[in-house]
């Protein structure tokens, strides 16, 4: 049995929710180098070049402490496209230590 709507209901307060925004994933692989640095393995975002990326991880074992009342500065987390120029991936909290194209993508064949 459903109930009757009430006569003051508004329609026009009640639109459905717009539809949910999906974007695309972005492959990504990390090996671990060394205690402190790790090697990403992806695609760029922009025009899918595969991309070696060397980077460390700050954390507080190897990030130099804060002097106080000094602003935070950022760490150099912007790596660049070699291909297209463009930021290939968004990192935080990182150094990129080096950034190279690979001759083929590791999920080249898996795309089929």
């Amino acid at each position: 049995m459903t109930k009757p709507i009430s006569e003051n209901f508004d329609e026009s307060h009640y639109q459905p929710e717009p539809p949910e925004q999906f974007f695309p994933a972005q492959h990504l692989k990390v090996y671990q180098t060394s205690p402190t640095e790790q090697l990403l393995i992806c695609e760029c975002q922009k025009c899918q070049a595969p991309l070696s990326i060397e980077v460390v991880f700050m954390t507080p074992q190897n990030s130099k402490p804060r002097p106080k009342g000094k602003t935070d500065s950022k760490p150099d987390n912007r790596a660049q496209c070699p291909n297209c120029g463009q930021v290939p991936i968004y990192l935080e909290s990182c150094i990129v230590k080096s950034v190279n194209q690979l001759p083929t993508s590791p999920w080249q064949n898996s795309e089929s």
